[in-house]
């Protein structure tokens, strides 16, 4: 957004230079002009006009080439063979014909012969400009300004414009700092922007906060959207968590069907640990727009955590629809095991994860599941299953395929699954305990 923007004001204020050699006139008073240097003058205004350069060149060089090698600056040159007028004019023709380097060349002359020529000096900023060399354009543009007695404010803020596009941030916050001094009434909004993006740019946030509050203060429609919310990001980035909530709040107030405030106001409370405020914020802005999978699985999540297990079950079953996901089905499991549903829990445990065996976690839901449905046989099974895949799981694994023994009344199989569990320091003392309670109830 920088660049594009600042290009665009010195393209224009470009033309505008410009604008002086097209129409065929002197940036000095030609009566200030020796009488040769208004006589060449003439003849090549007119072929400029004409768009005729190459000409116009050729007979500035050729006039030049009159007068010999250039003396040095602020020496006499009576007939003006190089004065300032004529580099001006050939740096001139140089540019409109896009040859950056020669215009640099020609214009450094004028300026060296005339400082206080702000013409040249601004359209040295635009050959710098043009041939990527911003802080040298930068550094032309606070020329221009300080040359000229108006203090046009604008060739100042060219000037920290071309600095922010060298990246040249202290150099540039400077510069607009100076800008705010001098010529406060001046200041446009879209000036403000850069400054903005200056003080980003060089980590000084809480320094931009007054403009960025400004900006979102003095634009309206989608301009104002965007301020207002890069000004709701830096209140949160900064923890400023007080200040992000009201805005947020205001924010919904104001624009109750604006979808991505409310969606802001779910993150900040979020963030600050209210999740029922957050739920509410977020259902609000599902009302408003369709939600993303992420946005369907933060919704679930909320749901589930303030206790509305009926809520989230629909939004994690359209999640795993659109893609199979296993955080997401264990949440969905634990869910309808919530509502006291561990068939359906079961059944959708087969249909996204038909086949778990390699997967310990999944092996030991379903073993949990059936043990919750009281199909002891198949989930001590499936606990032994789980218990021979390598992982920390095994010793519970083992513990709770015993337990589904002893309640299917298969106590051999239990004491087996007890037994192995009693070799894992975690389990080893409830099995053995259990153990001894089976040999007592032995027959």
């Amino acid at each position: 957004m920088v660049c594009g923007r600042t290009h665009k004001a010195l393209a224009i204020l470009s033309l505008l230079l410009m604008g002086w050699a097209a129409a065929g006139r002197a940036a000095q008073d030609p009566r200030h002009l020796p009488l040769p240097v208004r006589v060449v003058l003439s003849q090549v205004y007119p072929l400029m006009q004409k768009k005729d350069y190459s000409r116009a060149v050729e007979r500035l060089l050729a006039f030049q080439a009159r007068g010999g090698p250039a003396p040095p600056a602020g020496t006499a040159d009576p007939k003006g063979y190089h004065h300032p007028e004529i580099y001006y004019t050939l740096g001139n023709c140089y540019l409109l014909q896009g040859r950056h380097p020669q215009a640099v060349a020609a214009y450094s002359q004028a300026v060296s012969r005339n400082p206080k020529h702000t013409y040249a000096w601004l359209n040295l900023a635009k050959a710098y400009y043009e041939g990527k060399s911003y802080a040298e354009a930068a550094r032309c543009f606070e020329r221009a300004y300080e040359s000229s007695p108006e203090r046009n404010p604008e060739h100042l803020y060219l000037a920290a414009a071309a600095q922010l596009m060298a990246g040249r941030h202290a150099q540039s916050i400077a510069l607009f700092e100076r800008l705010l001094a001098a010529h406060p009434q001046a200041v446009q909004p879209e000036w403000k922007e850069y400054l903005v993006h200056a003080l980003l740019a060089a980590n000084r946030p809480r320094r931009a906060l007054p403009y960025i509050r400004q900006l979102a203060e003095t634009y309206t429609g989608e301009k104002q959207m965007q301020w207002q919310e890069i000004l709701l990001y830096q209140y949160v980035q900064l923890g400023m968590s007080a200040q992000a909530l009201s805005l947020a709040r205001t924010l919904t107030e104001k624009a109750p069907t604006t979808a991505k405030w409310w969606k802001a106001l779910a993150h900040i409370q979020l963030n600050a640990g209210r999740n029922e405020e957050a739920l509410a914020a977020l259902i609000i802005y599902s009302f408003l727009t369709p939600l993303s999978r992420e946005e369907s699985q933060l919704l679930a999540d909320l749901s589930l955590q303030v206790g509305i297990p009926r809520k989230a079950v629909p939004l994690y079953e359209s999640c795993l629809r659109e893609k199979r996901d296993k955080e997401v089905l264990q949440r969905l499991i634990y869910a309808y095991r919530r509502l006291g549903r561990s068939d359906a829990a079961l059944a959708r445990l087969d249909r996204f994860a038909p086949k778990p065996d390699d997967d310990p976690e999944l092996l030991m839901l379903k073993a949990e599941l059936l043990y919750d449905l009281k199909e002891y046989h198949r989930a001590a099974a499936v606990f032994r299953r789980a218990a021979q895949v390598e992982g920390n799981h095994a010793g519970r694994a083992w513990l709770m395929a015993g337990y589904a023994a002893w309640q299917a009344q298969d106590l051999e199989a239990g004491r087996q699954s007890f037994a192995r569990a009693a070799r894992y320091p975690g389990e080893r003392k409830t099995a053995l305990s259990v153990l001894r309670q089976i040999q007592t109830e032995a027959p």
